[in-house]
């Protein structure tokens, strides 16, 4: 650490992650000693902005996502009426859709009860900017923003991804993960074009990992989006395949 000018402080946090079954048979706090100083077992552990907890349900990062998007829709809703309809679609967009966005490949596979969380907090959201009463239908007011709902946005972003893994504009050890499917002979159809090899996990959480879902949601792609050759026409053939398929 002090070779790379790291120093320990209060900030320093370590986690140990296992399932819960595993989890219950480690006696008492491990604490871990590092020269003179003494680091504390955490439940949870912040890095690069997301936070992580022991299960690795991304709990704690969808509460702090809640807390904080709750947070500025409160403090907006307060000047909304001073202000115009675009510029209260530009502040949600930047102080809470981007949250929404932000690290929410890594939200993938997660309960369904956690990821309501967050489609409520996006459904508030759409209702201060159109002004919609909590009572009316949420799926047309999404519709006419144009917002994908959250399990889309988590796709898309996966997605984005293994595009960008496949036509080399991603980091090495992304793209390392996947392998493009090679038939054992010659087929005649252009659809087995670009399409990934799938494999199973052996636990629930591993079907999360971007191995594992990466090319599951790839190979379900159209063979226009999937033979996409610029990043701009894929981002517009993806957005409407998932816009369609989510408001069909």
């Amino acid at each position: 650490m002090s070779q790379n000018f790291l120093i320990l402080n209060d900030k320093t946090e370590y986690i140990v992650i296992g399932s819960k079954f595993k989890l219950s048979k480690l006696d008492g706090d491990l604490s871990v000693r590092v020269g003179e100083s003494t680091i504390s077992q955490s439940k949870s552990a912040r890095n690069i902005g997301a936070i992580f907890d022991s299960n690795m349900n991304m709990e704690c990062q969808i509460n702090n996502i809640c807390k904080t998007g709750y947070f500025h829709l409160r403090n907006i809703g307060k000047i909304k009426k001073y202000i115009s309809i675009d510029a209260t679609k530009s502040l949600i967009q930047a102080l809470v859709i981007s949250r929404l966005d932000n690290f929410n490949s890594l939200l993938s596979g997660v309960p369904k009860k956690s990821l309501d969380k967050l489609q409520k907090l996006q459904n508030s959201a759409a209702r201060l900017i159109t002004g919609s009463s909590k009572f009316n239908h949420i799926t047309p007011i999404l519709f006419n923003l144009h917002w994908l709902p959250i399990t889309y946005r988590i796709d898309y972003k996966i997605l984005l991804l293994t595009f960008k893994c496949l036509n080399g504009l991603a980091p090495v050890y992304l793209s390392q993960l996947l392998n493009q499917y090679q038939p054992n002979r010659q087929l005649r159809s252009s659809s087995d074009n670009w399409l990934l090899c799938e494999s199973n996990a052996k636990s629930s959480t591993g079907e999360r990992s971007f191995a594992v879902k990466a090319p599951k949601l790839w190979n379900k792609l159209p063979l226009t989006a999937r033979s996409c050759e610029s990043l701009q026409t894929f981002k517009s053939n993806l957005k409407t395949f998932l816009f369609t398929k989510a408001f069909n």
